[in-house]
């Protein structure tokens, strides 16, 4: 839980942590003022200033801790119920990441043959380019044989 009020004077600051430290129920605090966040730092003994909405952490905070009068039952239940609905979400998770994988593997399996494909071109074309480089030579040799230039 979080708590804030409004505070004017470096006593208001002090006091406001002295009240949040006294409940580990409170996870983060601020004393706050029209434009400006404020909490307080018990080493220096002085109030820590922000601009904007700014939270402190309340070093006190146990999120274990039941406040008195409270039960944690319907909080097991509610708990019960949000990890019952997490395990579905990681199945469904679970499941699209091996079905990801699955085409993956198809277009990977696709790309090699393309490359596979492109390669033998590539090795079809470089013949072609010998084979007619020794062609023009043959003709130059006719063409010189015959006298013609």
């Amino acid at each position: 839980m979080n708590y804030q009020e409004r505070v004017s004077t470096r006593a208001d600051v002090q006091a406001l942590y002295k009240k949040v430290i006294e409940n580990p129920a409170i996870a983060r605090y601020r004393g706050y003022t029209e434009s400006k966040s404020y909490g307080w730092d018990p080493v220096t003994e002085d109030y820590m200033k922000k601009e904007g909405e700014v939270w402190f952490d309340n070093p006190a905070y146990d999120p274990t801790f039941i406040p008195e009068g409270e039960s944690s039952s319907g909080d097991a239940e509610l708990l019960d119920e949000k990890l019952t609905e997490r395990e579905v979400r990681i199945a469904e998770l679970e499941n699209t990441v091996s079905m990801l994988e699955t085409a993956f593997a198809e277009q990977e399996g696709r790309v090699t043959a393309a490359e596979a494909r492109a390669n033998a071109a590539e090795g079809e074309r470089d013949d072609a380019k010998e084979a007619l480089v020794e062609i023009r030579r043959a003709l130059l040799l006719v063409a010189q044989l015959a006298g013609v230039k």
